[in-house]
């Protein structure tokens, strides 16, 4: 099959969040299967193309001030589907509140081409940016979901945050180690690690009650976390290191360094997160209620209802305290997430609903010829 994925950002840069990386890590398992896949995506730098892992990538330059905002143009992306138009058999769109996925629907609809879209659980508003995420909703931008063939959603719980029509299909996710580094085990101690923002889905200020309650831990909060937020500890910010965004191998090191990584996000439709850290040898806390505590229940992890400090604290406090537990936690996630959590299990789902809307579209034409 020859694919268009059209992705607001792809590695290695700009790659932001699990979008990104899950766009790269499908796109590389398609093409190791066979398929000829594209990528167009945004830069906010200037134009480019080139080969990564086998899967081509345009990058169409845009807005810087777009792309800061985390909803990227790229110029001239419509011309480029238009003049490509006869090399793609489907589209595969990545989220749909951003404006290249926006431009880029567009133009599949006047080239006559198919299209499945992966929200990558960006549907709910998620309490960020509300009356924006409406007026964009509300000025056109549901029609890329809406038109699209099928929906793929990362899990149970993401279908039912999903729209009845089109028809959502649960394809999962692949997860990968981040790579090992020299300091595996070394220095485990009482560090918590915690990965991800300060948006409200994230749960971010559940790490304030769990470290007050934790007075012998510390804790490392990775990702684009503000000394702001870190003052809200109070007394306990002596004990909290501020790592900002990492690379794999750094993220790799930080998890490997830590006795339990904390999840406490709700409305998440995967996490990629808690599967990392069990592949690191680190076992995870996570808040159920959706997607990623669906997953981490099923391989075997730690569950904890949502918003639930107590429980969170006391799951935590419990495999600080338990080394063996610990082992044996990250060893059965790890073990599953390898099992049944590989890019090329999930490449031949998704191979399989491309082809059952190519074939479709064929029949259709062929009736009404």
């Amino acid at each position: 099959m020859r694919v268009l994925h059209v992705a607001p950002f792809y590695p290695p840069a700009p790659a932001r969040g699990g979008m990104a990386r899950a766009a790269e890590g499908l796109c590389r398992a398609l093409a190791a299967a066979g398929h000829e896949v594209t990528v167009f995506t945004a830069a906010s730098d200037v134009a480019s193309e080139d080969l990564r892992n086998g899967v081509r990538v345009r990058r169409f330059a845009g807005p810087r001030w777009a792309a800061e905002r985390l909803v990227p143009f790229g110029r001239g992306i419509a011309a480029a589907i238009g003049a490509e138009a006869g090399r793609f058999d489907l589209a595969h769109l990545h989220g749909h509140r951003s404006g290249i996925v926006r431009q880029a629907a567009a133009a599949l609809r006047r080239a006559g081409i198919a299209w499945v879209l992966q929200p990558h659980g960006t549907f709910p508003h998620h309490g960020q940016r509300r009356v924006a995420k409406a007026l964009w909703d509300a000025a056109g931008g549901m029609e890329a979901l809406a038109q699209a063939r099928r929906l793929l959603a990362l899990s149970d719980a993401e279908v039912r945050d999903l729209p009845k029509a089109p028809r959502s299909i649960v394809v999962g996710s692949g997860v990968t180690s981040l790579g090992v580094t020299s300091g595996h085990a070394a220095g485990r101690g009482q560090r918590v690690v915690f990965v991800g923002s300060e948006a409200p889905q994230k749960k971010a200020a559940a790490l304030i009650p769990l470290l007050r309650g934790l007075p012998d831990a510390a804790l490392d909060l990775v990702g684009p976390i503000t000394a702001r937020f870190v003052a809200g500890f109070g007394a306990d910010a002596a004990r909290v290191v501020r790592h900002g965004p990492l690379d794999d191998l750094a993220l790799a090191s930080v998890l490997e360094s830590a006795a339990v990584l904390v999840h406490p996000a709700v409305g998440e439709a995967f996490g990629m997160a808690p599967f990392e850290a069990c592949l690191a040898g680190t076992p995870a806390v996570v808040a159920g209620g959706h997607g990623c505590g669906e997953w981490f229940a099923r391989a075997g992890g730690c569950v904890v209802p949502p918003d639930d400090p107590a429980a969170l604290l006391g799951a935590v406090g419990e495999r600080l305290r338990n080394e063996d537990r610990r082992t044996a936690e990250a060893a059965a996630v790890a073990a599953f997430a390898r099992r049944e959590l590989t890019w090329p299990q999930v490449a031949v789902r998704v191979g399989s609903i491309y082809d059952a809307v190519a074939s479709g579209r064929a029949a259709r034409a062929v009736l009404a010829g």
